[in-house]
């Protein structure tokens, strides 16, 4: 009876989500492209599916696919024909990915309603449902069970106050307790889920080290980003909101002597133009034709990872605001990278700043002291990075261990 009621009050809260977004829909522009992506979604599951029994993987957003995408990418280099479903839940993954070559078909995950949840199923017949990180969706998952369809979980991660793990919420965790097979990124979470009786799991690792570490190779960079640097010390800050602005600045008038790349999280014209006019030192954007200053900001999307490759040092934006972004790509360059406060749910970021091999800070003075060390002392660099070079060494490989099993299990 409880599982009733609190299925109950869940698909309530779904419906609710769903008014917030279609009323949200008339005032931004990102819940416009979910409110208008999920229609299409359903549009798309009244006509006849060309997709044979798909692996269907979904992600959350883009940090989540670059943790799917190794999997994606084994199944079809060791497997052409094997037909992939790759869905997403925001604008932020499906809008940058909805042409990704090496997926059959991308769309946006209808609201987890269960008539949404067994039209999506009937559609498309997934051999199997890979989620990524922590996308729990309970109506998906419960009637992807019910159909007796395999459902993994990949690169998990868990903590010891997580929702599901509370008494009133039992009927979830009883879905997890049933998934075919959970992978985790560290030992910790499948720590936790021993202690909550959960034993379908093992260890593996995070899938985004293999693909950071795969993306150092064959690097091609555009002329005019090397015109611009013209060997000079690099800083790069990447992903970076309004809320780093402050720090943005304070380095950049630390050290004229540096080339500074900004990388803003949003690149809509009104942001550039409030960044663009923050900055008293010389500033131009990517796309203009002269790079003939001391700051550049870069105006598009998808080449921040490769620019990590020229970089001396990175700041990483988000820790002043909700949550950092992705550290490993500019960390598997073996360089010093920084970070605001708000890191602690991000194992990598909690691990690398015990180690001293990457750094949270509270105030841009203690960024500006790291630089200056680490600019009198060539020591202190090479610890860094031969501690970077221990880490990626000693945390690759966790996409053949997961495929391995899914392989496996799935025959």
């Amino acid at each position: 009876m409880w599982t009733k009621i609190l299925f109950a009050f869940y698909t309530v809260g779904i419906h609710l989500g769903n008014l917030y977004i279609f009323l949200g829909s008339f005032f931004s522009g990102k819940l416009k492209l979910l409110y208008e992506g999920r229609k299409k979604a359903l549009n798309i599951l009244s006509r006849t599916s060309s997709l044979q029994n798909p692996i269907w993987i979904h992600c959350a957003s883009l940090g989540e696919f670059e943790q799917g995408r190794p999997i994606i990418e084994w199944y079809k280099t060791k497997f052409p024909n094997q037909a992939i479903l790759l869905s997403f839940f925001s604008p932020s993954g499906y809008e940058i990915r909805k042409n990704y070559p090496m997926a059959d078909e991308i769309i946006y995950l209808p609201s987890d309603l269960s008539t949404n949840a067994a039209s999506l199923i009937e559609h498309y017949r997934p051999s199997m449902l890979i989620l990524v990180k922590y996308e729990f969706w309970w109506n998906t998952i419960k009637c992807v069970q019910d159909k007796k369809i395999p459902i993994y979980l990949v690169s998990g991660i868990f903590r010891a106050g997580d929702y599901f793990f509370k008494p009133i919420f039992k009927p979830f965790k009883e879905l997890l307790s049933k998934f075919s097979y959970i992978f985790t990124q560290d030992k910790i979470s499948s720590t936790i889920l021993t202690a909550h009786d959960i034993n379908n799991h093992i260890s593996a690792g995070d899938t985004r080290i293999d693909r950071v570490i795969d993306n150092t190779k064959n690097i091609s960079l555009p002329e005019k980003i090397r015109s611009f640097t013209n060997n000079a010390t690099t800083f790069i800050y990447g992903s970076v909101w309004m809320s780093d602005l402050e720090v943005v600045k304070n380095c950049i008038a630390a050290f004229p002597a540096f080339k500074h790349i900004i990388a803003p999280h949003d690149v809509d014209p009104k942001n550039l133009k409030a960044i663009l006019s923050s900055i008293s030192e010389p500033s131009v954007l990517y796309s203009e034709t002269s790079t003939d200053a001391m700051v550049l900001i870069i105006d598009n999307i998808g080449m921040l990872s490769k620019l990590y490759s020229i970089a001396d040092y990175v700041y990483i934006g988000g820790g002043f605001q909700k949550g950092i972004h992705n550290i490993l790509e500019p960390a598997v360059f073996y360089l010093p990278v920084f970070f605001g406060p708000r890191h602690q749910k991000f194992n990598e970021a909690v691990w690398l700043n015990s180690k001293g091999a990457a750094f949270g800070v509270d105030t841009v003075s203690q960024i500006v002291q790291h630089v200056q060390d680490f600019e009198n002392s060539k020591t202190q660099k090479e610890e860094v990075r031969n501690s970077l070079i221990q880490y990626f060494d000693e945390n690759r490989g966790a996409t053949e261990k997961i495929v391995r099993h899914l392989h496996h299990l799935s025959n």
